[in-house]
């Protein structure tokens, strides 16, 4: 039930107060609406995205925003500053969560590129021992083949500077005996066979020195690339180093946020105490009205206390009670019992909060008197007295009107504007508070023929 003053005051009052709050209103639902958005594909808003993959993502949106009003919507009954330090720590923890989920990632990607980086340098270390064991062996290789070369040469020199006694037969016939004879033929096969042997050796020590340049060549150009790659890994850990720190400050930054705005809300709930205490007796003075007003109308002649039968009950939708705004209704609070998510109490929300923006005009959705409703919880509000309609007492309430615009004590005829959108009193966001009591109970407009 909406809180009703006993006495009629001026609206304008509050509306200093009231714009000062907007700002953070605004900035805190769009805050809410995106955070609610983060898991949803917004990848599939660019432009190749398919038609049906376009549909989801403005579904998600519009779910996340309708989420926002909602939330917005249930942190009625309390003062704006408190309600505005609930959705400030909701949005610090929401921040947090998805910040230390980027975090996880981030170090999850720099151990990826660590183990390559690590991989890649492993790879590097063993080709560079293979090219290091084959430049060992080509020196070896060609130190052989040096010793290989001398030995031929001498053999070259001595045969080219007349030397004949080891290439000539006349060495073997120049033999005194027989034994002689044996002995040197036996010397000129040994010589010519260390000849040979010498020559074969660096013939093959030549074979398998191209043979090892070839593959040192193929080693130091693979060292050549695996050193990019290492190069390519350690900029790439190096990266993925840097963008998990910056996680890790947005985390600790976050974090500090957070805990302030938890203790922001705790220092505002101290008056949370006082705020119930208001409402309560906002919620009497209103039920006494409700019970006057309701009894003037019941006290009428033409109250019978259920429908006449002169018009049909489909006409409470199609003329009878209208909607309090143009346009499609969108509801972001519903009537009926809920849980208010700072007090954790369960209460019955008495009319139904529907999304409206800031300035939004409202409309008398019967022809009545009004009466000015302003107090801390309804903010800038009216009633209209529609009197006694098809045999049934017609009152209506509206709340947290950012200002109101017709007189205190006049006549308006339905569809006549009575004030702007606002979120005056206990709200904070703007949308329209309505409630409708019929006979002197509530009920939900929702479920008028019509809405």
């Amino acid at each position: 039930m909406v809180p009703l003053p006993h006495r009629p005051a001026a609206a304008g009052h509050q509306r200093l107060r009231a714009s000062s709050r907007r700002g953070r209103a605004r900035r805190g639902l769009a805050l809410l609406a995106a955070l609610c958005l983060l898991a949803a594909p917004m990848s599939s808003l660019l432009p190749g995205a398919s038609a049906d993959e376009r549909s989801d993502a403005v579904a998600d949106r519009d779910q996340a925003e309708q989420r926002a009003h909602e939330l917005t919507a249930s942190l009625e009954g309390v003062s704006a500053e408190l309600g505005q330090a609930y959705l400030d720590l909701l949005a610090a923890q929401s921040e947090l969560a998805t910040a230390e989920t980027a975090l996880a990632d981030a170090e999850t990607v720099l151990a990826e590129k660590e183990r390559e980086q690590q991989a890649a340098a492993d790879r590097l270390d063993v080709a560079e021992s293979q090219l290091e064991t084959l430049e060992a062996e080509a020196t070896a290789s060609e130190r052989t083949a040096s010793e290989n070369e001398a030995s031929v040469a001498s053999l070259v020199v001595s045969a080219y500077q007349g030397d004949s006694s080891i290439t000539s037969w006349s060495y073997v016939l120049a033999s005194d005996s027989v034994e002689d004879l044996t002995q040197r033929a036996s010397a000129m096969e040994i010589a010519s066979g260390v000849q040979s042997s010498v020559l074969a050796a660096a013939e093959e020590e030549r074979a398998q020195a191209a043979n090892r340049r070839t593959r040192q060549d193929a080693v130091a150009e693979r060292v050549s690339l695996l050193k990019e790659e290492a190069d390519a890994a350690e900029s790439e850990a190096q990266e993925a180093a840097d963008a998990a720190q910056t996680r890790r400050d947005e985390v600790a930054t976050l974090t500090t946020e957070r805990e302030t705005a938890a203790a922001t809300l705790e220092t505002h709930k101290a008056g949370l105490e006082a705020q119930l205490v208001q409402a309560q007796a906002d919620q009497d003075a209103a039920a006494a009205t409700i019970a006057q007003i309701d009894a003037a109308n019941q006290a009428s002649a033409g109250y019978t206390g259920s429908s006449s039968g002169s018009v049909a009950a489909a006409a409470l939708g199609s003329g009878a009670i209208g909607h309090p705004i143009t346009g499609a209704l969108t509801v972001a609070s519903p009537y009926g019992y809920r849980i208010h998510p700072i007090t954790g109490a369960r209460t019955l929300h008495e009319g139904v909060d529907l999304v409206a923006a800031q300035g939004v005009p409202q409309y008398a959705a019967v022809s009545g008197t009004v009466t000015y409703n302003i107090n801390s919880s309804c903010g800038n509000g009216v009633v209209i007295n529609g009197g006694v309609i098809n045999g049934q007492s017609v009152v209506l309430y509206y709340c947290h009107l950012s200002s109101i615009t017709a007189g205190n004590g006049s006549y308006v005829t339905k569809g006549d504007q009575v004030g702007l959108t606002g979120m005056t009193g206990g709200a904070t966001g703007p949308h329209v508070h309505f409630e409708v009591y019929l006979n002197g109970a509530s009920i939900d407009p929702m479920t008028l023929p019509g809405f």
